[in-house]
């Protein structure tokens, strides 16, 4: 909060209009806005089912030119809106230019499993990450760095700032080896961007310290979908526990978000997995329809990513699942859930089966079955580390 007085400070000797005067004006003005909440998203449309684009921690501060309906347009790259719903800012001024500020500085940390990048500034901004396999773009939007090129190499990993910006500050990961989790976490002074490393994998015990979360979706009075008498937080929490044994078998580090049926926040999950520092986050389901009459038309397991750097462990569990279970493939899929949303640890969600099916509520609900799913789903994990990260 002291960061924002800090900037309305600097603007008490210019124009300031009312709110309502962003809807149609000739000239540049904003709306400056001060997100009120963490993980704040915005989209790409004002609609609330629009893609999400980033997501906000509290105090962050956007610029707004336009209103439409619920929501603020923000521009963040130049001449690039998007919209952030009015319900998670408050303007606390409106002036005729936007403020692009100036990184104080930039420090790189490594430790054992991971690297850190902090980024000190005058006040918190709008960020982006981008993937494409080995690599990791991110942005800090209206605030740019100054001084010469940056470049930290840790033999096969690669940090650079590859030149001066005047409006926006870029930062490049590149490494030999596809990504393995990311993360940025906001405080006081400004953002820490968290890179896990590429793991040394076994070739004999691909999983041997691998730190994995389980969660069992659903508990307490969330029943999830039900069908047959069954509940789908009973059948996630007995496979979850098989899951647990087969990948300690292996040599894996284990953690379950929940051990009884109980119920549990769904950000809590994903805090628990950083908490725990784990690799890996695997959320099981059994999943269920709107409508009962398309059961004959989509059925069978399948599962969920939505970082390109979980596709792999995705798409390995699947092929495993299939073979092992002989169920339809319901195919890996693109989805913005909380879990699969979440970049550190590596996030997947795995649907079973349908429990509204009754040939496969009979399979997901037998004790011998939950077991042919919990080995494939280790098998999956096995293979995604062998083809990803084997020395």
């Amino acid at each position: 909060m002291k960061k924002i007085i800090f900037l309305l400070t600097i603007m008490l000797f210019q124009n300031v209009l009312a709110v309502d005067e962003l809807k149609d004006v000739g000239i540049a003005k904003y709306a400056v806005l001060e997100v009120v909440a963490d993980n704040i998203p915005i989209r790409e449309k004002p609609d609330e089912n629009a893609k999400r684009i980033t997501h906000l921690f509290r105090d962050t501060v956007l610029f707004a030119d336009k209103e439409n309906k619920n929501y603020y347009r923000v521009e963040l790259d130049e001449n690039k809106y998007f919209w952030v719903n009015k319900k998670h800012v408050e303007v606390q001024a409106i002036i005729p230019e936007k403020r692009i500020d100036n990184v104080k500085k930039i420090s790189f940390k490594e430790e054992k499993n991971k690297y850190k990048i902090n980024l000190e500034t005058d006040f918190k901004t709008s960020y982006i990450f981008k993937e494409d396999n080995t690599n990791l773009d991110f942005t800090l939007y209206d605030n740019y760095f100054d001084n010469i090129e940056t470049k930290v190499v840790n033999k096969k990993d690669v940090f650079k700032i590859p030149e001066k910006f005047v409006r926006d500050l870029s930062l490049k990961y590149t490494s030999n080896k596809p990504l393995f989790g990311y993360d940025i976490e906001s405080y006081e002074e400004g953002y820490i961007i968290t890179v896990k490393k590429a793991p040394k994998v076994n070739r004999k015990r691909p999983l041997k310290n691998i730190k994995i979360t389980l969660d069992a979706g659903h508990g307490g009075v969330e029943k999830g979908a039900c069908a047959f008498g069954l509940e789908e937080k009973t059948i996630n929490l007995q496979i979850v526990k098989k899951l647990k044994k087969e990948f300690k078998k292996q040599g894996a580090k284990v953690y379950l978000t929940r051990k009884k049926d109980k119920k549990t926040d769904l950000y809590y999950r994903i805090a628990y997995a950083k908490e725990k520092d784990s690799d890996i986050l695997l959320s099981i389901h059994q999943n269920s329809l709107p409508n009962i009459k398309d059961i004959d038309k989509k059925y069978g397991v399948g599962t969920y990513y939505y970082h390109p750097q979980a596709k792999s462990l995705a798409e390995n569990i699947q092929n495993s699942l299939l073979k092992a279970t002989k169920f339809r493939d319901d195919k890996v899929n693109y989805a913005s859930f909380a879990i699969t949303r979440a970049s550190l640890p590596v996030s997947v969600l795995i649907e079973c089966g349908y429990i509204i099916r009754k040939e496969e509520a009979d399979k997901i609900s037998n004790k011998k079955f939950q077991k042919i799913i919990a080995k494939a789903i280790v098998e999956g994990s096995e293979k995604y580390l062998k083809d990803n990260f084997m020395q």
